[in-house]
């Protein structure tokens, strides 16, 4: 009975170990993905076909791109994942939006496995520029003319505010 739940435990082990070895860098942190990455972008699955590519099989996708977060990539962008299983291919498609990390082939194709698609939220925050820089220095220097003229206006006046035990000009 314990040989068998040794044996059994073993078992699970092998298996859990083996659907991270298939896909290795889905454990590596999104930031390191992403700056290892050529492009990243959110986007749905517009079309799938089987392909190949130096005799094996591939999966092509054509994803619309909805948000570009890096790299230069057009608005509809064929990507070659590995087919089967245990080869870490990208998951089934569907038509909700996904965030997926893009490596270049050197021929140009633009490649993905499983490890690439990444959920869109934290990728958009991991690849976001800062947003509102503009805006946050206008409102700066409009908030600094104001204060700017209400001073100079005081000192024109010559008022001065009356507090206690503050000396008397």
């Amino acid at each position: 009975m314990r040989s068998a739940l040794v044996l059994a435990a073993v078992a699970a082990l092998l298996l859990t170990g083996a659907s991270h070895a298939a896909c290795p860098q889905q454990e590596l942190p999104l930031g390191q993905r992403f700056d290892a990455a050529d492009a990243a972008i959110v986007g749905r699955v517009t079309a799938v076909r089987t392909g190949t590519l130096n005799g094996q099989p591939e999966r092509v996708v054509t994803v619309h791109v909805d948000q570009h977060v890096k790299g230069d990539v057009s608005r509809d962008v064929v990507v070659w994942s590995p087919l089967g299983a245990g080869s870490c291919a990208l998951p089934e498609p569907s038509s909700k939006a996904f965030g997926l990390l893009l490596t270049k082939a050197p021929d140009g194709r633009w490649v993905a496995t499983g490890a690439s698609v990444v959920d869109p939220g934290p990728l958009v925050a991991e690849g976001g520029e800062p947003r509102g820089g503009v805006i946050k220095v206008g409102i700066g220097f409009v908030i600094l003319a104001v204060v700017l003229v209400w001073a100079l206006r005081r000192l024109k006046k010559g008022k001065r505010p009356d507090l206690p035990g503050a000396p008397q000009p």
